[in-house]
């Protein structure tokens, strides 16, 4: 999958930069935080796929190195669901070409919704629209439906807004399964990500105690448990290891028995057990 940041559409809009060979026949598109991503996301996946094999389009998403919630609300913002990384391989494997990354600010901010979708029709080819019914794009949120759908007449776009994915009878969202991870619900978690809950820990730096290694909680940018022990899956370059996981007011300890030793840690999975 190729990556290509904001800049680099920016640059590629005003012509100082020629047009990737990749966007010559068009592009199916889906633009969104994608914090997971989930399966409710995976509508909007297969819409764009489906779009790119009926008519040739290159698939790929618009997206953001950080969910607009962490960067609008700090202070309330409970974590992402998936750091950049893991939010990248996931779309690769889903069978996305192509990936935008928008590091928010608040000149971003400031681009009207017609603008953004031109910007993405001359730079990317945009062909194809897929959106979630309640997406809003442009200054103040102001590009809705509504909007998009006339912009998409007048610029010969394909669009369609695909029926939400509910969840025992909720709506899957982002915001949904954080709350459910808050509460310790991993079974539900995983249901709606289609995966187990894990968090990338390959910047994480864990300190040895005794029985146990810890690392602060505030080095997770990922959204945690309520504070409590839990069972995980500690995955290292050449294991998959069983432990339990504490999560404290100040820091994350796995209990590790002292004859173990852990080499570095890439992800911790937390285990989906139905309640």
């Amino acid at each position: 999958m190729q990556i290509f940041t904001w800049t680099q559409i920016e640059r590629i809009f005003l012509g100082n930069e020629q047009l990737p060979s990749l966007f010559e026949k068009g592009s199916a598109v889906t633009v969104g935080s994608f914090d997971g991503p989930h399966t409710g996301h995976d509508v909007l996946f297969k819409a764009v796929l489906d779009a790119s094999e009926s008519y040739g389009y290159i698939p790929g998403v618009v997206t953001f190195s950080q969910s607009l919630g962490g960067f609008k609300r700090p202070e309330a913002y409970e974590g992402d669901l998936s750091t950049l990384e893991q939010k990248l391989e996931l779309l690769d494997k889903k069978g996305m070409s192509f990936a935008v990354v928008i590091d928010f600010s608040i000149e971003f901010g400031k681009i009207e919704g017609q603008d953004f979708l031109s910007i993405l029709m001359k730079s990317c080819g945009l062909r194809f629209l897929a959106e979630g019914r309640d997406f809003h794009c442009g200054y103040g949120g102001a590009f809705g439906m509504k909007e998009i759908s006339e912009f998409s007449v007048r610029n010969g776009i394909t669009v369609q807004f695909p029926e939400p994915v509910m969840y025992k009878k909720e709506r899957i969202s982002s915001s949904f399964i954080r709350s459910c991870i808050f509460r310790g619900d991993f079974y539900s978690a995983a249901e709606m990500l289609g995966r187990n809950y894990t968090l990338d820990c390959s910047q994480t730096i864990w300190k040895q105690a005794e029985n146990s290694l810890a690392a602060e909680r505030e080095s997770f940018l990922q959204a945690l448990p309520s504070d409590g022990i839990y069972d995980v899956v500690v995955i290292t370059p050449d294991n998959r290891i069983r432990l339990r996981l504490n999560v404290e007011p100040h820091f994350l300890r796995l209990e590790v028995p002292a004859r173990n030793t852990l080499s570095h840690i890439r992800n911790v999975e937390f285990i989906s057990q139905v309640n």
